[in-house]
């Protein structure tokens, strides 16, 4: 028991808690168990060490007023909720907020940041070796039509994403030709993974926050270079057959489902317009308090076509909770940006900053704020703003 005791010490927890999240990164492109492993090992060491009684410290900083309107609302909602089994089951998905007080108080230097950094690139990059091996043809897919790892298109990408972002700020932070070398291959082989992928939301994540990824990588070019370069960057999108087959599918698909719905007969796959044009219906009658936790599938229903969520965060907010779910996600995001906005020269802020941005365009195709991938890497990452506010010194 002496042995358990002193490992569970403060500066012994400390690092079981920062190797906990950093195996929790490395594990995050390869599905949903697997990090939540990571991030449950750290939650215990949090727990049993004792360093949930600094869990009240946090709860009084400023940044984190966003998160408890944000996890109580689906708890409120239940009480008007019209299908309470799948209310239970969203509502059950803030637990995954506890990841936010065990990364608000493990400390982070930029050193102890870069390994968190390079165990996301290490998971990613061997996703992207895996993916070129698969398409290739030396080796079947994990999961049909799922290069790498076999985890879905808008998970992957988003994480890709992130990466190619972190990549290009090292890149930028490197002070020789050699050492700029790492983040290009790292870049490379993370767009070839995102370009074989049949993720649509993906490619568009990608070309909005293409400026960013060229403003670092063209650091020392003039405007009209980097305009040049990120119109590049975007069209060599479509040099894989995967992004172009993709593309010319779903503008075949929309003009098939728009000439169907037209001609009144009935679509198995509702095009996404349509759910949110049942969901904005919906909205339209209920906009002050929405119609309750996971409750969409009724009125839809009755129309004829089921649908769950309405695949976008802001609809999903406004169609359960009304105005205050609108605020109430606008608000997260917008503190989250803000915040990490002022420290984006900083690797920790640029990453936070990164992941915001990524998140919230993420979540204009999906309701990532119920997908446990996504909600799990918003909750950890929005722990580290305490990091950010100057809050942390030391452990909490």
């Amino acid at each position: 028991m002496k042995w358990i005791k002193k490992y569970l010490s403060q500066p012994s927890a400390d690092g079981a808690i920062f190797w906990c999240i950093a195996l929790t990164f490395l594990l995050l492109p390869t599905g949903t168990a697997p990090p939540l492993i990571g991030i449950g090992l750290a939650c215990a060491v949090w727990l049993f060490s004792g360093r949930f009684t600094k869990a009240v410290s946090v709860m009084k900083q400023s940044w984190f007023r966003p998160v408890l309107l944000f996890a109580l609302l689906p708890w409120v909602g239940l009480a008007y909720s019209q299908n309470l089994d799948l209310g239970m089951d969203y509502a059950m998905k803030t637990k995954y907020w506890i990841a936010l007080f065990v990364t608000a108080g493990c400390y982070l230097s930029d050193k102890r940041f870069f390994i968190l950094v390079c165990a996301l690139w290490a998971g990613l990059f061997a996703g992207a070796i895996l993916a070129l091996v698969q398409f290739s043809g030396l080796a079947a897919p994990l999961k049909a039509h799922f290069l790498g790892f076999g985890i879905v298109h808008t998970l992957v990408s988003m994480y890709l994403i992130i990466g190619i972002l972190m990549a290009a700020f090292y890149f930028k932070r490197a002070t020789t030709w050699p050492s700029k070398l790492g983040p290009v291959v790292l870049i490379s082989a993370f767009l070839f993974h995102l370009t074989v992928l049949e993720g649509r939301s993906g490619y568009l994540i990608f070309v909005l926050v293409s400026p960013l990824v060229v403003r670092h990588l063209m650091h020392g070019f003039s405007g009209k270079i980097k305009g040049i370069a990120c119109v590049v960057l975007v069209f060599s999108l479509c040099l894989s057959p995967v992004v172009r087959n993709r593309v010319a599918d779903t503008v075949a698909k929309v003009n098939e489902n728009r000439k169907k719905i037209m001609a009144g007969e009935v679509i198995k796959e509702m095009p996404r317009f349509y759910i949110a044009g049942q969901a904005l219906d919906v909205m339209k009658q209920h906009p002050i308090v929405g119609i309750g936790t996971g409750s969409l599938t009724e009125p839809t229903r009755a129309n004829g076509h089921e649908v769950a969520h309405p695949h976008n965060n802001f609809l999903y907010m406004g169609v359960s909770f009304g105005i205050i779910g609108i605020f109430s996600c606008a608000w997260l995001f917008w503190n989250m940006f803000i915040r990490s906005w002022h420290s984006r020269e900083t690797p920790l802020g640029y990453f936070v900053l990164s992941s915001c941005l990524v998140l919230f365009l993420g979540g204009m195709f999906d309701t990532q704020i119920l997908n446990t991938g996504t909600l799990l890497l918003l909750s950890i990452t929005y722990g580290f703003l305490n990091q950010l506010e100057g809050v942390c010194k030391g452990n909490i």
